[in-house]
C-alpha cells in the first residue's frame, strides 16, 4: 500500500502522486480504499482509483534505474515479424508501463530503425509512435528519480552510454 506524497506509475497512464488515501464506496456497502492521484506531468489531472488497481507500480528508484540503464546496452533485440502480434504485444508493453520492459521495447524498435535506416527505409508510423510513447513513458520516470528535466533526458542517457 501506498502512502501520501509516493509518487507511482498508473500504467501508460503516466507517474502520479498520491494526494490522498480515502475510503469510497465504489459499491453500494462495500467501502473501499481508494488514492486520491494528481499527475506529476503534462495536463493537470486527478484521478480516484482503488488501493488495489493492478496497474498502480511504485517508481523506480534510482539505483534500479541505474541498474537498468546499465543493461539496456547488453540487451539484445526483441523484434517481433508479425505486424499485427508486435502491435498487439507492444500495447501491451506500453500500457503495463513497466521499466524494464519498456526498455527492451525501445532497444528492439530503435534496433528495427537502424536496420531501416542502412537501406534508407524508415519505421511504419505505428512502430514510430510507440518508440517514441514508450521513451516518454520511460523519461518521466528517469527524469522523476533524477531530479531532472524530462527534456534533459536524452541527452543524460545520451551522456552515460558514451561512457561505456
Amino acid at each position: 500500500m501506498f502512502k501520501e506524497k509516493d509518487y507511482v506509475r498508473y500504467g501508460s497512464r503516466g507517474i502520479f502522486q498520491v494526494e490522498q488515501i480515502i475510503k469510497k464506496e465504489l459499491k453500494p456497502r462495500h467501502p473501499e480504499t481508494c488514492y486520491v492521484l494528481s499527475s506529476v506531468y503534462g495536463i493537470h489531472t486527478q484521478i480516484v482509483t482503488p488501493a488495489s488497481n493492478p496497474q498502480l507500480r511504485r517508481v523506480m528508484n534510482r539505483e534500479e534505474i541505474d541498474r537498468m540503464i546499465d543493461e539496456m546496452p547488453l540487451l539484445e533485440s526483441d523484434w517481433i515479424d508479425d505486424k499485427r502480434k508486435r502491435e498487439e504485444t507492444y500495447r501491451a508493453i506500453l500500457e503495463e508501463g513497466n521499466g524494464r520492459k519498456l526498455a527492451q521495447l525501445i532497444v528492439s524498435i530503435y534496433s528495427q530503425k537502424q536496420d531501416k535506416l542502412k537501406d534508407r527505409k524508415s519505421l511504419s508510423r505505428t512502430d514510430a509512435e510507440m518508440l517514441e510513447r514508450a521513451e516518454d513513458l520511460l523519461h518521466e520516470e528517469i527524469s522523476l528519480s533524477y531530479k531532472i528535466k524530462k527534456e534533459e533526458v536524452a541527452d543524460y542517457l545520451l551522456s552515460r552510454f558514451k561512457d561505456k
